[in-house]
């Protein structure tokens, strides 16, 4: 993509920003205060208020994220993350890329990363069931039948943590082998996108073929009506 023209454009609205890190901050202070209080018990008494104050801060940023998913429009829909076999197809290119440290091309996409849309949903469940497991917990209520919720409780911490690792490591392998700006572009909502060039060749049949805003320059100058020969 060397040469090509790049553009800063708007992706993502101020909400889904942040809820973004709204999640982010609580599910990792909430991944460090569980560690500490099931590997340091001594600390625990310590941690516990830290604990329930990140899980209130996931909770209502995980209901405004539903929201948005369910009412949203744009890159905040549930539709974007729908997995078309377009959405598909590019997932498993990125998966290519990462396996192969970036020597395969990255495909383009607009907002969402195509293999990790393919996973939210899974993120979003998996948090759905830490705060109903970790509410429970809190009643001492430590049995669903003959399920110990303790025990579901910590395979979804060591979901999370795994999910969070690998989706850090991930955003910082897009910003060494790409120009997209991945991380400030969820701090200030742009995007930094690279324009194919235009073949302007081929022109055997007769038609010509120029780019839209020369078009639109045209028409404007004209007022609006192309010119007739």
């Amino acid at each position: 993509m060397a040469g090509e023209p790049i553009r800063h454009i708007a992706v993502w609205p101020k909400v889904l920003r942040i809820c973004h890190w709204s999640l982010a901050s609580a599910t990792l202070v909430l991944l460090l205060t569980g560690w500490l209080a099931t590997w340091a018990p001594e600390r625990a008494e310590s941690v516990d208020e830290i604990h329930f104050v990140a899980a209130a801060v996931l909770l209502a940023a995980l209901a405004v994220r539903i929201g948005l998913l369910t009412a949203g429009k744009g890159v905040a829909s549930w539709r974007v993350l729908k997995p078309t076999r377009h959405l598909l197809s590019q997932g498993l290119q990125v998966l290519r890329s990462y396996v192969t440290l970036g020597k395969l091309p990255l495909p383009r996409w607009h907002a969402h990363n195509p293999l990790w849309a393919l996973l939210y949903p899974l993120l979003f469940l998996a948090l759905l069931l830490q705060v109903a497991t970790g509410l429970l917990l809190l009643n001492d209520i430590t049995l669903l039948g003959a399920l110990s919720l303790r025990s579901l409780h910590h395979w979804g911490w060591e979901f999370l943590l795994l999910f969070s690792t690998l989706h850090i490591a991930a955003v910082f392998f897009h910003d060494a082998q790409s120009s997209t700006a991945e991380i400030s572009g969820m701090v200030n909502g742009y995007r930094c996108v690279t324009l194919a060039p235009l073949d302007l060749g081929g022109e055997s049949d007769g038609t010509k073929v120029v780019p839209l805003d020369a078009l639109a320059r045209e028409l404007k100058k004209s007022g609006g009506k192309p010119d007739s020969d």
